[in-house]
This record gives C-alpha cells, sequence and structure tokens, in this order.
C-alpha cells in the first residue's frame, strides 16, 4: 500500500511494509516506491521496509533544485514524523548519493549499505546536455518507448529478453550471462518491465554529484557491495566509497553486471546484506 506524506512543502510517496527494525530503502533509476530488488526478501527476513519514491519518480514531483542534499533532508523528516527513531540505510545503484547524504553526520542512521551504487558522478554518455530542460520531451519519450519494447520483449521472449536486458549492464559476455539465468530472475525482471517508472527522475539521476565531504561525514557501520562486471556503475565507484570511508566493509563479487540480486549468487549476496544489518540493529 503506497502512503503520502508532505515534508517541508514537498510531497514524498512512500512503501511501509514489515515489523521489526527499520530500514530506509532509496532505489534506483527508472524505479520508485515499488523498488523490487531485495524488498520482498527483507521483509521475510524480519525487517520494517521503507522505500520512498525519489523526485520525479512515482507519485513524488520533480523540481529541477532538486538535489540528494534536499531530498535526504527531507527524508529525514519524514522519519521524524514517523516516529522511527533509529534506522539503516540502504542505498541501490542511483539510490547511493541520496543514501550517502542520509548517513552522514547522521546519529539517527544505524548503518549504511551501498549496493551497486553510485558514490560520486553518474557515468552517462552526453549527461550534461540529457540533464537540460530543453531535453525533457524527448528524454521522456524515449523512456517509455523503451518500456513498451522490453514489456513486449520479456512477454514474449522471456529468458533471452532477460539474459539481455542483464548483458545490458554487464561487461561480461551474452553466452555466460545465459547460464547464469533462473526462472526467478525472468520472474523478478518481469517485475521490473513492468514497474518501470519513466519521466523525470532519470534527469534528477544525471544530475547527481557526491561531494566528497559526505562520503568523509559517514561514521556509521558500512557496507559496500559492487560487482566487478559492472559497466552501468562501474566498480571504481566501490573503490573510491572505500577510499573515503575507511572503515567500511567492502566485497567486490562476481555476479554478472550491475544487477546483483539475479544470478546464482543472488540470494547469497542478499543474505550477506542482512546479516550485515542485523549485527548492527
Amino acid at each position: 500500500m503506497k502512503y503520502y506524506a508532505h515534508v517541508g512543502g514537498a510531497k514524498i510517496e512512500y512503501i511501509d511494509r514489515g515489523q521489526g527494525p527499520a530500514i530506509l530503502l532509496i532505489h534506483g533509476t527508472q524505479s520508485s516506491s515499488l523498488e523490487p530488488y531485495h524488498v520482498d526478501g527483507l521483509v521475510l527476513a524480519g525487517f520494517r521496509v521503507i522505500v520512498p519514491s525519489r523526485p520525479g519518480y512515482g507519485e513524488t514531483p520533480y523540481s529541477f533544485s532538486a538535489s540528494p542534499q534536499q531530498f535526504a533532508k527531507q527524508l529525514r523528516s519524514l522519519m521524524h514524523v514517523k516516529g522511527v527513531p533509529n534506522y539503516h540505510v540502504y542505498g541501490i545503484s542511483a539510490g547511493g548519493p541520496t543514501a550517502i547524504e542520509l548517513a552522514a553526520d547522521n546519529p539517527r542512521a544505524m548503518s549504511l549499505t551501498l549496493a551497486a551504487a553510485v558514490t560520486s558522478e553518474v557515468d552517462f554518455p552526453y549527461r550534461d546536455y540529457i540533464s537540460r530542460n530543453i531535453a525533457q520531451p524527448a528524454f521522456i519519450a524515449f523512456q517509455y518507448v523503451m518500456k513498451q519494447f522490453l514489456s513486449r520483449a520479456i512477454h514474449k521472449h522471456p529468458f533471452e529478453a532477460t539474459a539481455r536486458m542483464i548483458h545490458s549492464t554487464s561487461e561480461l559476455a551474452l553466452e555466460t550471462i545465459r547460464e547464469e539465468v533462473s526462472p526467478y530472475d525472468i520472474f523478478l525482471l518481469k517485475r521490473v518491465a513492468n514497474q518501470m517508472a519513466f519521466g523525470l527522475g532519470a534527469q534528477f539521476d544525471l544530475r547527481q554529484h557526491v561531494p566528497d565531504t559526505a562520503l568523509l561525514g559517514v561514521s556509521c557501520p558500512t557496507y559496500i557491495i559492487h560487482s566487478k562486471h559492472d559497466r552501468a556503475v562501474p566498480v571504481r565507484h566501490a573503490y573510491h566509497a572505500k577510499r573515503l570511508i575507511p572503515h567500511a566493509q567492502l566485497s567486490i563479487l562476481n555476479s554478472p553486471g550491475h544487477l546483483i540480486w539475479v544470478g546464482r549468487q543472488a540470494r547469497k549476496n542478499e543474505r550477506h546484506i542482512e546479516r550485515f544489518i542485523r549485527m548492527n540493529s
């Protein structure tokens, strides 16, 4: 069930599921509060998971002046309003900058998990041009066409479409990825294709930047987990975060690319994250 809050004059859409230690999960690109990666597993593992839609995703409005710093401040207020005194922060992919800002200099953050997360600037061709106001209509139209294409492809050719979706963010050969695909991966990426959010949120992502001061301000226990085969968010982001958060634990995976929640080692990766969070609860 979706919920809505108005914090500091801003509307935030979010979901709140499960019981137990609270996790504030910050979703990645073209997702929303309906984030499919790991949320069900965390709820079943005994956690309370709160997932807000970031600016431009779901029903959280986009502002061209929005930033991870500003949104993190709003999320701190949201958790205060909800009466959640302490919580874990879990940042996925392009949710990394907001997660870092949220955990930095925050005594309420019990831990920070960065999963395949952006920790500096987004690596994307023509990033500066696409993030401009003038490019918004064309960029939204492109995302809509891509969503329709992926939805049709994964329903007509589920195995091959799943393998190619994974390959699009991986440095591994397509033949190698085909060996990793399981029936659960097909089910999961069907959910991804059906729930894919398109709109101005992707522009918010492209404009993101994480200052070194934010990373240096993270003092809570931190777990960085990343695939060495990640093409969407290169593994240098993980090493960059580890250099500036020296007390962090770092796991470099052999997962088949950016999506560490798919492939043979997916459940093992999730258990590592769950164990880390539980140890710091």
